[in-house]
């Protein structure tokens, strides 16, 4: 899978989480005779291992009674390996978690509540952003610590920008509405050009020979395109967390009809059938090939634009619709596993990967935003340095933004809205019949 959907939820993995999971089960044994005790930590993302290498190197200095093993898949892999050692009991002691998976882990004791861990120790839980670390609670208990945070916004190509006339300012100040499109159509406009250099808005431009688009947007489920103008316009995915969804209310139709009118009626936006295919879905590769000027992607791709722009991009704010700005904020945790043979063991690795001085270091590659606040200077400060300023995601992170949606019927969710939301961008369905068929469904998967 590309680097940009490594955080969205495509498919149904989540089905196969194993019912009547305990915390009874254990998961094997690494305690060697001399004491020493090897910890297993699961990650997805390779660009991150040397990071997190050195953060290990630095911890097993500090307890030199434990030794960590990291176990990379890619995104691809992940969660099915991950369910299936759950269901032998093998898991890894500490693993990244995601909030699409949470609900069911927490709901099926998959999960350590580390609550009296965090009493025990005094641990000063103040420092994490208190909307990262409210997301992995339920009834009472703290199933991970934060570990970083990711928003949404437009990446472009710097050459296209300029040779548009247009600013990182002028891009980061646009608006849309639902009438004509607003600036941020008119904006697109100048960005897209035809096989004989005409705009959308000019007569004679041929919409079936486009050489150069405004936008490219692709996600599975929504994060990285409408669940953004959704918010923009007022809408709530979810009644409340961990609630019913609520994507068929007006003020959500209008946000998937206009992402649709973005590509069909505007003729600004790479096609879906382009896409949405396996080849053209990975936003950087997009970049790469000048196909769009501008895409809406997440923070955790910086480096994936980095190695194929060389420096060659900006990041500019989403536009705001009609109630203002607004983004998805999403993060990860490190969790840890409640079969774990080493809790004891486990915990001082949850805890030293969720403390300042081991953030310090991940910060250091640029690849993430930490999940202390105080530290994201740091993280302007890496990227300053290469010549990106990439302080529109923390700007958008304090503007009206959603969280992903706390729900256990993910899987329900990403099965069904893959198939609807395709035929909305391709112009075969409704956005109100799609809308309607998704928020039945899985609706009655919540449980």
């Amino acid at each position: 899978m590309s680097a940009s959907t490594r955080r969205i939820l495509a498919g149904a993995a989540t089905g196969a989480l194993l019912l009547g999971l305990t915390t009874a089960c254990g998961s094997s044994d690494s305690s060697s005779s001399n004491g020493t005790v090897t910890l297993r930590y699961a990650i997805w993302d390779a660009v991150q291992k040397p990071a997190l290498q050195k953060s290990i190197a630095a911890f097993e200095k500090q307890h030199p009674n434990i030794k960590v093993k990291i176990e990379l898949n890619a995104w691809a892999q992940y969660w099915s390996k991950l369910q299936t050692q759950i269901a032998g009991r093998t898991a890894p002691d500490v693993f990244w978690d995601h909030v699409a998976y949470f609900p069911q882990f927490a709901q099926q004791g998959v999960l350590t509540d580390l609550t009296p861990y965090i009493k025990a120790d005094k641990l000063d839980t103040s420092v994490y952003d208190s909307k990262l670390l409210s997301g992995w609670q339920q009834n009472g208990k703290q199933y991970g610590l934060p570990k970083d945070w990711d928003t949404i916004a437009q990446v472009y190509n710097k050459t296209m920008l300029k040779t548009a006339g247009l600013t990182q300012e002028q891009l980061s100040g646009l608006s849309w509405n639902t009438t004509d499109g607003g600036t941020f159509v008119k904006a697109l406009q100048k960005l897209t050009i035809d096989k004989n250099g005409k705009h959308p808005n000019e007569t004679g431009f041929d919409s079936e020979h486009v050489k150069q688009y405004g936008l490219a947007l692709s996600s599975p489920n929504g994060q990285t395109d409408w669940w953004n103008a959704a918010t923009q316009n007022g809408c709530k995915l979810q009644d409340k967390a961990w609630g019913k969804w609520t994507i068929n209310q007006p003020s959500c139709v209008q946000a998937i009809q206009f992402v649709r009118d973005l590509r069909l009626k505007y003729h600004v936006a790479v096609p879906a059938s382009v896409t949405n295919t396996p080849n053209g879905a990975a936003l950087p590769a997009v970049m790469a090939r000048k196909q769009a000027a501008v895409v809406w992607d997440g923070s955790w791709d910086l480096n994936a634009y980095q190695s194929s722009m060389k420096g060659n991009f900006g990041v500019a704010e989403l536009p705001a619709g009609p109630v203002g700005k607004g983004t998805v904020y999403n993060g990860l945790s490190n969790a840890l596993y409640a079969g774990s043979s080493h809790p004891k063991e486990a915990w001082q690795l949850v805890k030293w990967l969720g403390s300042e001085e081991s953030q310090k270091i991940i910060v250091a590659t640029g690849s993430v935003w930490p999940g202390i606040p105080t530290l994201n200077k740091d993280f302007v400060t890496v990227w300053q340095k290469q010549g990106v300023d990439v302080s529109a995601f923390s700007k958008e992170a304090g503007d009206t933004t959603i969280g992903y949606p706390l729900t256990t019927s993910s899987a329900t969710y990403n099965v069904k809205v893959q198939d609807a939301f395709n035929q909305v961008w391709l112009g075969q369905q409704s956005a109100q019949k799609a809308a309607d068929s998704v928020n039945e469904e899985s609706n009655a998967a919540v449980k």
